[in-house]
């Protein structure tokens, strides 16, 4: 077994590190792309998806912080679901946050912009054995995880 990081020299790790970028950039794009096609801004289908698929209940505030999203940029978006009945707000206990509740006609919204998304995710899934998707899945886990703590570790030398 190798040990973690060090048989692969530096310019491989950036050829690697590369097309991860580029992968990720590609599939954001596609988001991007469909947005537009759609009539939507691509962080409403961002912000859409995330509220839509959500087994909890989350604040302006949550979906800043999972979504890396300004806050005045989601404000603004919860703001239009709001006036379009697609959401309700509840206050929390400490009443300085909001519950976003997705309503019946959010829902109904959210299943006619995220169908074709949700289609062609499922169809790219296809391609994968279920071995496949869980070590895919494991990976990004454990990338997502490794990159958490590096950052952390480098923004306190700062």
């Amino acid at each position: 077994m190798r040990e973690k990081g060090k048989n692969m020299d530096n310019d491989t790790k950036k050829t690697f590190f590369f097309a991860l970028k580029e992968i990720w950039h590609m599939m954001n794009s596609q988001f991007y792309f469909y947005a537009k096609e759609v009539g939507v801004k691509f962080t409403t289908v961002i912000v859409l998806q995330f509220l839509y698929e959500a087994t909890e209940v989350y604040t302006q505030k949550d979906l800043c912080e999972k979504l890396g999203l300004p806050k005045q940029l989601v404000n603004a978006i919860i703001k239009s679901f709001w006036e379009q009945d697609f959401v309700i707000l509840k206050e929390t206990k400490d009443r300085r946050s909001k519950n976003i509740i997705v309503t019946d006609k959010g829902k109904e919204y959210a299943l006619s912009v995220l169908k074709p998304l949700n289609d062609a995710e499922a169809f790219a899934w296809e391609s994968f054995t279920d071995e496949e998707l869980t070590a895919f899945v494991q990976t990004l886990e454990k990338y997502a995880a490794s990159f958490e703590a590096a950052f952390e570790r480098v923004t306190e030398k700062t």
